[in-house]
C-alpha cells in the first residue's frame, strides 16, 4: 500500500483526525499492519527504554533485575487482549469492525502514548520531585491515546456514543476473562508438566 502523510497510513493523521482515518480505515481498506507492528515493537522498546532510562529520583526499578520477557508480555499482552476482546464484543453486539481494523487501528492509537512516555523519560532527567511535568506528559499521552480510540471505535463500529461506552466497558470485562483463562490454562500446563516429569524420572529411576 502506498504510503500516504494525509491518508489513514499514516498513524500521526490518523490520532489527529479520528473521525476520518477509523472511517477510511474500516471503509476504504486502508491503514497498514506492517506499521502497525512497527509501532508495536516501537512500544516493547520504550517500555524498557522507560523501565532502565527514567531519572533515578523517579525511577524505584532495580536496573539489574530487567527481564525482557516479562516486559514483551507487559506491552503487548494487553493490547492482543484488547484486540480480541472487542472483536468478540463487536460480534455480540453487531459491530461492524473486523479484526484487522481494530488491530490496526489500535495499535495507532498507541503513538501519543509513546510518544508521552517517551517525553516523561527525557523529563525526568532534567526535574526534581516537585515539578510533576514528566507524569503530565504521561497522561496527556495516554488520555489522547484514549480519546481517539474511543472515537474510532465509535465509528468503525457504527455504534451511538452510548452504545460505544456499554462495548467499551464489555471489552475491559471480556479481557479480565480471557486473562483469567490464560492463567488458568498457564497454571494447568505447568502442573501437568510437573506431574509428566515427576512420572518420568519415577520411572528412570525403577529402570537403572
Amino acid at each position: 500500500m502506498k504510503f500516504d502523510r494525509k491518508s489513514a497510513t499514516n498513524p500521526f493523521h490518523t490520532v489527529r483526525h479520528p473521525f476520518d482515518a477509523s472511517y477510511d480505515i474500516r471503509f476504504k481498506g486502508q491503514g497498514s499492519a506492517a506499521i502497525s507492528v512497527i509501532i508495536l515493537a516501537v512500544l516493547f522498546l520504550t517500555t524498557i527504554f522507560q523501565r532502565q532510562n527514567t531519572g533515578y529520583i523517579f525511577n524505584y526499578n532495580k536496573l539489574s533485575d530487567l527481564n525482557v520477557f516479562m516486559q514483551f508480555a507487559t506491552a503487548i499482552l494487553p493490547f492482543l487482549l484488547f484486540v480480541i476482546a472487542n472483536w468478540i464484543v463487536a460480534m455480540l453486539l453487531n459491530g461492524t469492525g473486523r479484526m484487522r481494523d481494530i488491530w490496526i487501528y489500535t495499535a495507532y492509537c498507541l503513538v501519543p502514548f509513546i510518544l508521552g512516555n517517551i517525553g516523561a523519560v527525557l523529563l525526568s532527567n532534567i526535574l526534581v520531585m516537585e515539578e510533576p511535568f514528566a507524569n503530565y506528559a504521561q497522561v496527556f499521552g495516554a488520555g489522547w491515546s484514549l480519546v481517539a480510540l474511543f472515537i474510532g471505535l465509535m465509528v468503525m463500529h457504527e455504534y451511538n456514543f452510548v452504545r460505544n461506552v456499554f462495548s467499551c466497558a464489555c471489552t475491559v470485562f471480556v479481557m479480565f476473562i480471557l486473562l483469567f483463562a490464560i492463567m488458568l490454562v498457564g497454571s494447568l500446563a505447568s502442573d501437568f508438566y510437573g506431574f509428566v516429569a515427576t512420572v518420568v524420572r519415577e520411572i528412570l529411576l525403577r529402570v537403572s
